[in-house]
């Protein structure tokens, strides 16, 4: 079976915003990934950040400054360059293409066929293979050149911006980064210039994609008054090592983690499924407040009938022990078995839901 061809990436820069969005509008209709430089500044850092397929560049831009870009893109590793003149010049295109440029397009022109032009040059290149690094940070896993991120093993679907900010944050590796440093590297991927509140924005969506936290971040966290980092505190972390945890993430019974205060400190993607909750909602809270435990007889397993807190005390460990718990918004029937794990220190709780009691063993 043939694999899906990956999207070329398109970088364009065009000082003229209007310009600038009606391309980029037909380039993505076309099936392109998009980034727009409204300055060569920004345009020579996203050539080298985002590594893309094919360059677009107006050169009158910032009053001919639009030069830089070509020769900066043939420089990095001879990338596939499309000249914009506006004022068609039998010396201009001569020049453009000794620079290097492998088209060259006189304005006014059409933005849908310009997109054709384009996404005709993509066809015959592919985007140069680099060996970027691959970043680890408790389960999260982040692959530069394959453009990939994995939690636990299982792909996360990210934006093209939330993909930057996590980037450059593991690129800081632990050290915080104010909100300004965060733009430059979302800049060319925004369709308007952003601001701060935008990277608030995407950085609360990233989070929500990681099922992390803001009150016990994992994996992103916030430095008041300054910007963000890699999250370095122990909150919210469960203490069982990154091994383990992609091991009980694979379980396909729900089961969660919690310590002696019955704070759940780990939740694998079953019990996610499970819950219809996500990590964020479930980390963090005490497990009766997000199962809501009863028993055969509909009375709730809290206080001193809470079985967790038996098993804490010094009870042995418990199987397949009946109840129900709350989850997406109804009862449903279980079995518990409940262990000490970790020296004592956590206690791990397996949800059996009906379904799966009849499973071989």
């Amino acid at each position: 079976m043939s694999s899906v061809p990956e999207p070329p990436f398109v970088l364009l820069a065009d000082d003229d915003p209007s310009a600038l969005t009606e391309l980029r509008t037909a380039l993505r209709l076309a099936g392109a990934q998009t980034a727009g430089a409204r300055s060569v500044k920004v345009a020579l850092d996203a050539l080298v950040f985002h590594a893309p397929t094919l360059v677009v560049v107006q050169i009158a831009m910032e009053n001919g400054k639009g030069w830089e870009v070509v020769h900066a893109a043939r420089s990095q590793g001879q990338l596939p360059t499309i000249v914009i003149e506006r004022s068609p010049d039998p010396g201009t295109r001569r020049a453009a293409f000794a620079a290097g440029a492998d088209d060259v397009i006189a304005l006014p022109l059409d933005a849908t066929e310009l997109a054709t032009r384009i996404m005709a040059l993509t066809g015959r290149v592919r985007r140069a293979v680099t060996s970027g690094p691959v970043y680890r940070h408790r389960g999260l896993v982040l692959d530069v050149s394959a453009h990939t991120v994995h939690l636990h093993g299982r792909a996360i679907d990210l934006t093209a911006q939330q993909f930057a900010i996590l980037r450059t944050l593991f690129e800081a590796n632990g050290a915080t980064l104010d909100r300004p440093r965060l733009l430059a590297r979302i800049e060319s991927l925004d369709d308007e210039p952003p601001s701060e509140r935008a990277i608030d924005l995407h950085v609360t969506r990233l989070r929500r994609r990681l099922g992390d936290s803001a009150k016990e971040p994992r994996y992103i966290e916030a430095v008041y008054g300054v910007g963000y980092r890699l999250a370095t505190s122990e909150a919210g972390v469960n203490a069982l090592g990154d091994d383990a945890e992609d091991v009980l993430c694979a379980l396909p019974d729900p089961l969660l983690v919690v310590d002696r205060l019955l704070r759940i400190r780990f939740v694998n993607d079953a019990a996610t499924r499970f819950l219809a909750r996500g990590r964020s909602e479930i980390v963090g809270q005490r497990c009766g407040d997000v199962l809501e435990c009863q028993d055969c007889r509909g009375l709730d397993l809290d206080g001193p009938r809470c079985f967790a807190l038996a098993i804490s005390g010094g009870a042995s460990t418990l199987r397949d022990v009946p109840a129900s718990v709350l989850a997406d918004g109804a009862r449903e029937d279980v079995r518990f078995t409940i262990a000490r794990v970790q020296g004592d220190e956590l206690l791990s709780i397996e949800i059996r839901p009906p379904a799966l009691e009849t499973r071989p063993a």
